[in-house]
This record gives C-alpha cells, structure tokens and sequence, in this order.
C-alpha cells in the first residue's frame, strides 16, 4: 500500500509509523470480511421453496437443489439487470451453475420416500457472476439503495385518503413482496405516529419536512410518494398513477394509466399497478448505478477523520463498493487520511452510490501555502469524502 512518509524526527516519527502500520493492518482485516458479508448480501437468494417427487429421496433432493439453484440464479441476474436485459439473460449448463454457486442454506427440510421439501438460500461467488454478465455484454447494477418509503395517496371524487379506510391503493402495495431487490421499499403501518408525521395533503403535495420526518423514523433515505386517481362514470372505471420519488438525486417518475369496466377487478389492477410502480422504481435506479467497465476513473481525495475507529469504518464501506476496483492510502494524520481511488464510472455515478453508505463526496476548500508544512502533496485535489453517520468498526 504506497503512502507518503514526511522528515519527522524522534518519537514522532516512531508514533507516525505506528498509526500507519495499525490503520492499515486493522482496516485490511476488517474490510476484506465486511465487504464479503455486503457482496454476500447483494447475492444471496433466500425463500426458495422446492418440492420434488422421485423414485427416491435422495434423488428428490438432488432435482430439488438443482432448481431450486436455478430459480435463485434467474432471481439474481433478474434482480442486477435492465427489464430490458432479462430477455437476454444468459443461459447455463449444470456444471456452471455448481461452480457459480459458493453456498447453500437448507430449513424446513421433510422427506418421504420419494418425496423432498425444503426451502433454499442460495449464495452466488460474486466474481463469477460478475464475470458471467460481462461475458453475455449485459449491464449490471449491484449498489443497493437506501430503504425507500411508500406512501400510496389514493384520490377519489377530489378526496385525498392516505391512513384512512377504504384505500384500496394502500392495501394493494401492503400485498407486494417488496424485498429482495436492490431498492428496499417499506410501507408504513398507518398508527398514530404516522397519522401525526404527515396527512394525504402534505404527502400529495410533496411537503419536505412531513416526508422527511417520517422516513427518518423508519430508516428511510427517501419517499416514493405514489398517487392514484379514480374515476368512475358509471361504465368505465379509469385509474390515473402518479408516483415520484422524493428527496433522492435519482428523481424517479412514473405515469399510468389504466382503465377497467368491473368494479371487483379494481383490486387486483391496482396491485398489479403498484408493482409496474415498483419494478420501474427499482430499474430507474439500475440504469444510474449501472457499473461502466469502459469508463475507469482515477481520483485523489481526502478524508477528514475524527478517530482511527473512523478511517476503519469508512474504508470498510469504500471496499464494499463493486465499482471501486482499487484504494490507496498515499498519507494518513491524525485528523485526515488522503486516498486515491481507482473506480468504473463518473464522479456523479460514484458519489450517488457513496451517499447510500452515508459517505458524501463534495468540494473542499483549497489549503492555503504554509498553513501545515506536514499536509500532502495532493493539496491541489479539490475532493473529500465526509462521513456523514458514523458506524462503529
């Protein structure tokens, strides 16, 4: 790891060392496991339920894990790429899918004497996926977003209805299973704390401070705030969607509509509408983060730190990110570690996907000549990173 050792003298040069030596010896030890557990999460498929009947149990199992390995891979290369990449999406042998997957998780197993069941976590070697989409030239996203509020306005005869009963836009995103993508969306519950953060009108109209309120309490980076407009003249029942997400850079919009003439299918229109909401949410998002191979990057930035705890936490973060292919530490002081990045992509792709590890990359004012005669050759680097939540080691 290269750095810059400036002409210290006596124990502080001793002192110097040491601090160097420990940053880079705990860092590397912690980052290479919290990188793997954040790539283990991106590529792991869980809730596959497998049934199989066969002339014994043992081959059940075998046919069993086979698909149920299948399945999981088609719900991986689906969940990292474009809708309109799936209907390209490579096709593989046996052999391959065995190497490609690096564990296997079995719970609820039962056997008969023919009969198998399970449900199956499937853990993918991200290496090997990444290699598999690059040699199909398909474009892949693996930066996962920060969790993503929905709150469903339902409109009807010029009332707004967001807590209150009957919504049935409400109730149809309530169905979906919204986990498992790259873009987690959460729905609130509808209690007194949510009736007390914000009303239909102020989530129709977009207010800051009422969305930002409630999704600071469930953890939220931003709201989807998704309108839908019924509209009834006694034949035809139309549905206008109107669904934006606020208070991300990734400005996502979405416009349906949809018409039907039966009055009990408006349910199961409106959960079909709620997930062409949230598939589109989650593909808006793919197309920022795609990783570009053809565009490398080089950056030198710095790192204002309050503690060695600090600098281990954010280079653990750094490493977890699939777009930044190397981190150099070129000098590192008490109060500042100076860093050149090597990464795929644009300084905007780059610090979208930063802000989801609650790192922002900004300007930072020039260091005036002689104002630290120990600061770093990189002085002209107008970059720095700022940690904006600090998470322990």
């Amino acid at each position: 790891m290269p750095f810059v050792i400036y002409t210290l003298t006596g124990c502080l040069l001793r002192r110097a060392a040491l601090v160097l030596v420990l940053a880079s010896t705990v860092a590397l030890g912690t980052s290479a496991g919290e990188s793997a557990a954040a790539a283990a999460d991106i590529f792991s498929v869980g809730g596959i339920s497998v049934d199989e009947t066969a002339d014994t149990a043992a081959a059940a199992r075998t046919v069993a894990f086979r698909r149920g390995q299948r399945a999981a891979m088609d719900t991986l290369l689906r969940r990292l790429t474009l809708r309109s990449d799936h209907g390209r999406l490579p096709s593989i042998n046996n052999d391959r899918l065995n190497f490609l997957v690096q564990a296997l998780e079995v719970a609820g197993e039962k056997t008969s004497n023919v009969r198998y069941l399970a449900t199956l976590t499937v853990t993918f070697k991200p290496g090997e996926i990444r290699r598999l989409l690059r040699e199909a030239d398909i474009p892949f996203a693996e930066t996962p977003s920060k969790p993503v509020l929905v709150l469903a306005v339902q409109q009807q005869g010029g009332a707004l209805v967001l807590w209150d009963d009957p919504n049935l836009w409400r109730e149809a995103w309530s169905q979906l299973q919204l986990s498992g993508g790259l873009v987690p969306l959460i729905v609130p519950v509808g209690d007194l704390n949510d009736i007390i953060d914000v009303d239909a009108t102020q989530a129709a109209e977009g207010d800051p401070l009422r969305l930002s309120a409630i999704a600071r309490r469930y953890g939220a980076g931003d709201v989807l705030v998704a309108i839908a407009t019924l509209s009834d003249d006694g034949e035809l029942i139309q549905i206008d969607i109107a669904a934006s997400r606020i208070g991300s850079p990734n400005q996502t919009s979405v416009l349906l509509s949809i018409q039907s003439t039966d009055p009990l299918a408006v349910p199961e229109v409106l959960r079909a509408a709620a997930a062409d909401v949230a598939a589109a949410v989650e593909d808006s998002w793919k197309a920022t983060n795609i990783i570009e191979f053809d565009r490398p990057g080089r950056m030198v930035v710095a790192v204002p730190l309050a503690s060695l705890e600090q600098w281990v936490s954010v280079e653990r973060r750094l490493n977890s990110i699939a777009s930044i292919s190397e981190i150099s530490l070129i000098s590192f002081t008490r109060n500042s570690a100076e860093i050149e990045i090597i990464h795929f992509g644009d300084e905007n792709q780059l610090a979208t996907t930063l802000a989801q590890l609650d790192l922002a990359l900004e300007p930072r004012a020039p260091i005036s000549p002689g104002a630290d005669p120990f600061r770093s050759i990189q002085t002209n680097q107008a970059l720095r990173i700022r940690v904006l939540r600090p998470v322990a080691p």
